[in-house]
């Protein structure tokens, strides 16, 4: 009971309704559901951790890159950790006000000792929820208790709303990217008389190049999926088809020697009269005086170039006349690797000027001239493998190896060796012009320069932008689920919190669940007469006859006896289902303020007991 602060009763000899709820319980109460609403609200918004250094928290790590195996540890420890917190905090918050609806139950109607265990015990053991009487006779008790065991749920949702996901990143940092080396040792021999011819070098390269056809396999750096733009000027063979001029003179000199079966002639004019060169490629074991010839312009454009013709001595409808030359060109290319597989693309590519054949030192000697050697070196390769001649009758070339080579993916070519037999040719593949498909040949043979280490210079390169795509993980945050679930968990718990303040209000008093409230509860001393000797250890489980018995919470003056708190009732009353007062929501309270006036204790029986009051 409490006193005025001079230690007597008030005036009035009445306890104050409000007078009697100790300040701790319902602070603790609203405290914890304000804390565990601070966690939830900062395990989706912000956390800092020290151990850590980094802003955390799931909303802020949403979309991030995860830094390493120990911060993605953290980072579930943490969340873990703040959900876990969270649940304890609602939960006893839940926990107090069951509490104070399980005393404002005892205090409506009396209630047997089994079910008051059940209730007693209801958040420590689920079992007691499958006690029948629990929601008979303490539905809002049972209620609480549920919702007890149903918050740490939120432990198994919230932590889980944290996920990772492969991606790839994207850093870009400057690197000094080779350039090919036009170095003459590695394009052009010498012999005793100077520059002999293309090296073996460059002429195993070409080769491949223009077997293979497609840009060599360029090394995936600095990354496996990295990319980067180049510009550089470097050779580039580049093919046309041959004048009108030139077209004529080739089918003139075939139908002037009778070559009704020669389907294709590759050779190498040195001016712009073809007689020399086709003579010479079919004579090749012949000497021939030049002073025979009219020698032609050598400075024509088609001087130094090689000349393709197909089917030589048909009509122009029917006759091809390709020739190829080699040029100084600027590229910009994009190279791109994916898992190290290339993509080789050129956003730019711009002739600057033709370059003739280089093949001796000149005095004095040009700025330039080991890039001329070079050039030279790689045309006489690419020209060393087409020059020569094919047959139809019989069927075989002599000197070329042009059906080895990418060629022979031009319709021309293909038409030349299968004829018209459709069903060879290649599905879903549009055949183009041998003018495309050796300007591309040309192209590619420039670009795979890049594939190897013996024709690039790594130290002379410029520097460019390199995006390297590393494989990364990021966070993924569901946020909507983690809302659902704290929000669902932090409303039930506050209409629990609400639950509680009423029913201490209405009870007049503040309990909570301790050792010393049930000992100063039960200071009846009918309890004695009521526990059997053989059961005063408190051993599991209770007799039957005290199981039985029923009892309710009265506070002083509401029952014949010296003492308040919890009364076992006698034998003879009345039994549970004929409680004339039922039990009220803790809502209704405003209907039962009179009804608490007969609680109040009279002077003297506070002097004669003063102790035992809650």
């Amino acid at each position: 009971m409490w006193f005025s602060k001079s230690g007597s009763l008030p005036e009035n000899g009445k306890i104050g309704k409000r007078d009697g709820v100790h300040w701790r319980m319902p602070t603790a109460m609203a405290l914890c559901w304000f804390i565990g609403l601070g966690l939830a609200i900062g395990h989706h918004f912000y956390y800092y951790s020290l151990a850590i250094g980094h802003h955390f928290y799931y909303y802020s790590l949403d979309g991030t890159i995860v830094p390493g195996q120990s911060q993605q540890e953290w980072a579930l420890r943490i969340g873990t950790g703040m959900a876990f917190l969270t649940k304890t905090f609602l939960t006893t918050a839940v926990g107090i006000a069951c509490v104070q609806n399980l005393w404002w139950i005892l205090r409506w109607k009396p209630v047997r000792m089994s079910t008051l265990d059940s209730m007693w015990d209801i958040r420590g053991s689920i079992f007691n929820l499958f006690d029948l009487h629990i929601w008979l006779r303490g539905p809002n008790v049972a209620l609480l208790g549920l919702i007890s065991w149903c918050i740490p749920l939120v432990t198994v949702v919230t932590p889980s709303t944290l996920s990772v996901r492969p991606m790839i990143g994207a850093v870009t940092h400057q690197q000094q990217m080779p350039v090919i080396d036009f170095d003459f040792d590695k394009f052009y021999t010498m012999d005793d008389g100077g520059p002999a011819g293309p090296s073996p070098a460059i002429t195993r390269f070409v080769a491949g190049g223009v077997i293979q056809g497609t840009i060599l396999t360029v090394p995936a750096a600095p990354a496996p999926n990295s990319s980067y733009t180049l510009s550089f000027t470097g050779p580039l063979i580049q093919c046309i088809n041959s004048s009108d001029y030139v077209s004529q003179q080739v089918q003139d000199w075939a139908q002037k020697h009778g070559e009704h079966y020669t389907s294709f002639m590759a050779f190498e004019p040195s001016s712009d009269n073809m007689t020399i060169g086709l003579d010479i490629l079919n004579n090749a074991d012949t000497h021939y005086s030049y002073e025979d010839y009219e020698m032609g312009d050598e400075n024509a454009d088609v001087a130094g170039k090689l000349v393709l013709a197909i089917w030589p001595f048909m009509n122009i409808d029917e006759r091809w006349v390709v020739e190829c030359g080699m040029y100084n060109a600027s590229y910009t290319v994009n190279f791109n690797f994916t898992n190290s597989i290339q993509s080789t693309e050129v956003t730019n590519l711009e002739v600057l000027n033709r370059v003739l054949a280089h093949r001796q030192h000149e005095m004095p000697r040009p700025d330039n001239e080991d890039q001329l050697f070079a050039f030279t070196g790689m045309m006489s390769a690419f020209t060393d493998v087409l020059v020569g001649t094919c047959q139809t009758v019989p069927s075989r070339c002599s000197g070329t190896q042009l059906y080895s080579t990418a060629l022979i993916e031009s319709q021309q070519i293909w038409d030349l060796v299968y004829g018209s037999d459709k069903t060879l040719k290649p599905t879903n593949t549009s055949l183009r012009s041998i003018v495309d498909v050796a300007s591309e040949l040309g192209k590619n043979l420039t670009l795979s320069f890049f594939s190897n280490p013996f024709f690039l210079n790594t130290t002379r390169g410029p520097m460019v932008n390199v995006t390297v795509y590393p494989n990364q993980t990021e966070y993924l945050y569901s946020q909507r689920n983690l809302l659902i679930a704290y929000g669902i968990s932090v409303f039930v718990s506050l209409l629990c919190i609400i639950t509680g303040l009423l029913t201490m209000w209405d009870n007049g008093f503040a309990f909570s669940d301790s050792l010393s409230t049930i000992l100063r509860a039960t200071r009846s001393k009918k309890f004695d007469e009521i526990v059997p000797d053989d059961s005063t250890t408190g051993s599991d489980p209770p007799p039957e006859s005290l199981s039985n018995t029923r009892v309710q919470w009265v506070p002083l003056g509401g029952r014949d006896d010296s003492v308040a708190g919890l009364m076992p009732l006698p034998a003879n009353a009345e039994p549970e289902k004929a409680e004339e007062r039922s039990p009220r929501s803790p809502i209704s309270f405003s209907n039962r303020i009179q009804e608490r006036k007969s609680y109040q204790p009279t002077v003297s029986r506070v002097n004669t007991s003063p102790d035992g009051y809650i």
